[in-house]
């Protein structure tokens, strides 16, 4: 048996840390993917290569707080529209 509710209040510290992990992995994965399209191209200089090793470390990292950041406020302008509107409906099954 299915029954429809609505999702009236989504909590805003864990919803952001889904969103800032959700965020991470992306970073990694494009990381990478800048790392190796970048390899491809000769380095002139050391800071090159350096700089290519910053980007997989500080990607991950950025697109995390990012996602952290946006999620927390994204689940607070979620909660005052649902507030006024109605939540997004959901069919649950049992």
């Amino acid at each position: 048996m299915s029954s429809i509710r609505s999702i009236s209040r989504v909590e805003p510290g864990q919803f952001a840390l889904i969103m800032g992990a959700t965020y991470a992995l992306l970073g990694i994965f494009f990381a990478v993917l800048i790392f190796l399209f970048t390899s491809l191209i000769p380095a002139s200089s050391g800071f090159a290569a350096m700089g290519r090793g910053f980007t997989v470390i500080l990607f991950p990292i950025i697109y995390g707080i990012i996602g952290y950041v946006f999620g927390f406020i994204g689940a607070l302008i979620y909660n005052l529209v649902a507030g006024t509107v109605g939540g997004i409906k959901v069919t649950v099954t049992d």
